[in-house]
């Protein structure tokens, strides 16, 4: 009898069925039901961790798989959430003009309405004008598709230049680390037309949901959210499973010997790169409506490199791994920097978590990389697997 998928993974519906669990025990605990055990802000600290889970799988792919130390996969990440960002931040002022001008005797021509959004919005960096790139800003749907569209070009233009040229490697990464530092550097110029340092905020109000309480708008996102992550997790662990994954694999182990065995090494790269590029974009789409906010900073290089450590924490090669890490690192970032660890009294010296947090992060990351080189799913591994 022929193998299915799921039966060949079991990990992949072990994984489903505990977000699944997890997500309806969140929904009932929420303040939505009236139960309230779970707080909103909580809520939405678990939909963005579900996000970054997301986009560690995504991280997960392209190194731990593919072997590619990609440093600027975050950059998908930000510019998915530009992308909804800009519609949210168009809808939610035309609703604030129109409001406000309807007190006139006579009614606003297009121009006006036009102008008066404009000023609004982009009066904090000096300027009333509509760029060229938030043509499409009102219509929903063409955003949705820039969301996926323009991480997707992005990678498949800089893999396809990378690849083809055969670098691979620290340079390799090196040239990703440098395309996020151009992006990062171009977005904080005022003149980039997305608000310069000011970036897009007041993401957390949905245009026509005004009137829907933070609490059901949270746990919408954390549902979403938590689809998109069970979806990605079966998708890409059906692409790295079979043959196209032990193509994908080989080419990390030896790259030179799946070319000489007449595979096109160059097709794959940029088919791993590219669609987790996308992946990223979809995380950032659904992650900044519930920040609230997305600037510059958000897509900087030290992001994508925190990336990077998640997946080295939970275990690259593991995508239940790279979800492990995130998770770890997210929720214990959320305790140490919103003020939930107590202080450290040495006597001669207070230990402030949130100064010390990146510390400990980084002794984390270099503990695991010298000790447990497979992260935590590693040791889950070997705790499972151990005889008795």
């Amino acid at each position: 009898m022929r193998k299915t998928f799921l039966s060949q993974n079991p990990s992949v519906l072990i994984f489903i069925a505990l977000l699944a669990v997890f997500t309806i025990v969140v929904t009932l605990l929420s303040e939505v039901t009236g139960v309230g055990l779970i707080s909103t802000s909580f809520v939405k600290t678990l939909g963005k961790t579900l996000c970054l889970s997301l986009v560690a799988i995504a991280m997960d792919v392209v190194w731990g798989y593919c072997g590619i130390l990609s440093l600027g996969h975050f950059a998908f990440f930000g510019i998915g959430g530009y992308a909804i960002g800009m519609w949210l931040m168009y809808a939610r002022t035309e609703g604030i003009v129109m409001t406000s001008l309807a007190s006139q005797p006579l009614p606003p021509t297009p121009a006006e309405i036009s102008d008066a959004i404009g000023n609004q919005i982009f009066g904090v960096v000096g300027s009333s004008e509509f760029p060229l790139i938030w043509a499409f800003a009102d219509n929903l749907f063409v955003q949705l598709l820039m969301v996926v569209l323009v991480p997707g070009l992005l990678a498949l233009v800089f893999g396809w230049l990378a690849f083809r040229s055969r670098v691979t490697g620290v340079y390799l990464s090196i040239l990703t680390q440098a395309m996020t530092l151009a992006l990062a550097l171009y977005l904080f110029q005022n003149d980039s037309g997305l608000r310069g340092n000011n970036g897009l905020s007041g993401l957390q109000n949905i245009p026509g949901f005004e009137e829907t309480s933070q609490a059901k708008v949270s746990i919408a996102f954390f549902i979403a959210s938590a689809f998109a992550l069970g979806a990605a997790y079966i998708g890409f662990a059906w692409i790295v499973s079979g043959k196209m994954g032990s193509i994908v694999q080989g080419i990390r182990d030896n790259e030179a010997r799946v070319r000489f065995l007449g595979y096109h090494v160059e097709s794959y790269k940029l088919f791993i790169f590219t669609t987790t590029a996308v992946a990223a974009g979809i995380a950032g789409a659904l992650y900044y409506p519930q920040a609230g906010i997305i600037n510059p900073g958000e897509v900087a290089p030290i992001a994508s490199i925190y990336l990077a450590v998640w997946v080295a924490i939970g275990g690259r090669g593991r995508l239940y791994g790279a979800v492990i890490g995130a998770v770890f690192v997210s929720l214990l970032s959320s305790w140490f920097t919103g003020g939930g660890a107590p202080n450290v009294n040495l006597g001669f010296y207070t230990i402030q978590w949130t100064d010390w947090w990146l510390v400990l992060l980084g002794m984390s990351f270099v503990a695991v990389t010298l000790y447990f080189p497979k992260g935590i799913g590693g040791l889950f591994d070997y705790l499972v697997r151990k005889p008795s």
